[in-house]
């Protein structure tokens, strides 16, 4: 994981030392997200994630980003015990410039996510991967031009047995290599 993250960066910073400015522009980012997985059973259903990211923003037409997460220790604590929980995952999201301003971007989002869990119930542990189709919305304001501040809304469609669907709202900041 370490090797792909670090060959992953080389790339990123070949492609920013050749971008052509109005072209293309490699970006990276962290976003703060806030989770609420459709959860079976009696365990956490609201996590804080980090997310870091790396993409390339085609301008005036969209981007294309990978990202990895992974979320803090939650626990659920009711009559039968406590409950923990923890995500982690990767993916790549399409970005769609829907409706293009001044200094940003109204966005369209689709993408797919390979989501695991952890959680522990009762001495249990349940393990589980399972892979996503996420679909989202928002916006990106750029208040200067190697800088943007995107908001994002969420909705992931899985197909494992921790959890179905999930909701998340991510507030996040790009760097652009301009």
């Amino acid at each position: 994981m370490k090797k792909n993250l670090f060959w992953l960066g080389g790339v990123f910073l070949m492609l920013a030392s050749t971008a052509n400015a109005g072209e293309y522009m490699p970006y990276v980012g962290f976003d703060y997200i806030n989770k609420t997985p459709h959860v079976s059973g009696n365990y956490p259903d609201n996590y804080d994630i980090a997310n870091i990211n790396a993409g390339m923003k085609f301008v005036d037409l969209g981007a294309v980003e990978l990202f990895a997460e992974r979320s803090m220790h939650e626990k659920k604590s009711s009559d039968s015990g406590t409950s923990r929980g923890r995500l982690y995952g990767w993916g790549a999201d399409v970005l769609v410039n829907g409706w293009n301003f001044n200094d940003g971007a109204i966005l369209g989002s689709v993408g797919y996510g390979r989501m695991s869990a952890k959680l522990k119930h009762a001495g249990h542990t349940r393990k589980d991967s399972e892979n996503a189709l996420r679909l989202g919305v928002g916006g990106e304001m750029n208040p200067t031009p190697e800088w943007g501040l995107r908001a994002m809304f969420r909705y992931s469609l899985a197909d494992g047995d921790a959890y179905s669907n999930s909701k998340e709202f991510s507030l996040g900041a790009r760097y652009y290599f301009y």
